[in-house]
């Protein structure tokens, strides 16, 4: 086994045992947060309008896509405790090291169950109750998926609009730049390793502290935030008011800073900082595995 560093076979009966193990200790857990949440938001929103003599009235978009936010980040910083916090345990600890399978296979396991398999299956559950919800009930107005479907057309129209006015009444060179930007930008797909940069650090901290390995991790998080903001905080404050001090001397001029190098390579900087970043994450679980020893 220990030569064979990667097996198909192998690795899938290990995460077909590390999936239903996953479901026996989280799987409740994903059901509450994900079918609970919108059907107590539906009953609690309504019943409080009723209190009011508004009548029955579901609750409104805003009050959804936040609420569905609050649920995703409750998943994703309570699941990996649940699923892989007992590692650190020295009796389930020591067990779970002599299963029969690779570190590179209980590595890739891992990693598919947080950062994959467990958020969209939230997602999914949750999504879907909700459109349910709204097509029951009119007063709860579009769905989640529609409404966010809608909101990525009205960008992307508002944008041809923006530009075409610009266009039309002064000359920019880099306004094709620009709008190609601001078109990347409004791509969903470009946040998709977000999941990743969330997931991962409470992964970590989930195998990494004995104890307290919510808040651990949490606290961790802040002070590696904290240091950060200290040490770029200089420089994006000068650069910040510097595009003030240009819109207020004249409004169209701001629309240059798509010449800056920054703005020319966003898309670029936010992929190579998020994919450091998960990487990183992803070397401390490895290594974390590597030396774990009971």
């Amino acid at each position: 086994m220990k030569k064979d560093i990667f097996n198909f076979r192998r690795f899938g009966k290990y995460f077909s045992t590390d999936f239903r193990t996953c479901c026996a200790n989280y799987g409740l857990s994903l059901l509450t947060i994900s079918l609970l949440s919108p059907v107590a938001l539906y009953f609690i929103t309504a019943a409080f309008n009723m209190m009011l003599r508004n009548g029955w009235d579901g609750p409104d978009m805003g009050l959804r896509v936040f609420v569905f936010v609050v649920a995703m980040i409750c998943l994703v910083v309570t699941m990996p405790v649940k699923c892989y916090g007992r590692i650190t345990e020295k009796q389930y600890g020591s067990f779970w090291l002599t299963l029969p399978a690779s570190r590179l296979e209980k590595f890739a396991s891992m990693i598919l169950m947080t950062c994959i398999i467990v958020p969209i299956s939230g997602a999914l559950l949750y999504l879907g109750l909700d459109a349910a919800i709204c097509a029951l009930d009119s007063t709860c107005g579009q769905n989640l998926v529609a409404g966010g479907m809608e909101l990525l057309q009205k960008m992307g129209e508002a944008q041809d609009v923006t530009f075409n006015f610009i266009d039309e009444n002064i000359t920019i060179e880099d306004a094709t730049l620009a709008q190609e930007i601001i078109r990347q930008v409004n791509n969903p797909w470009m946040y998709l390793d977000e999941i990743f940069c969330i997931t991962l650090p409470f992964l970590l901290g989930a195998i990494f502290f004995k104890n307290g390995k919510t808040v651990k991790t949490i606290l961790a998080l802040f002070a590696i935030s904290t240091a950060t903001s200290i040490i770029c905080s200089p420089i994006l404050t000068n650069w910040a008011l510097e595009i003030v001090n240009t819109a207020n001397e004249d409004p169209m001029a701001i629309l240059q800073m798509f010449n800056n190098k920054l703005f020319k390579n966003l898309v670029l900087i936010d992929t190579l900082t998020d994919t450091v970043t998960n990487l990183a994450l992803l070397a401390g679980v490895w290594f974390r595995i590597k030396t774990l020893k009971h």
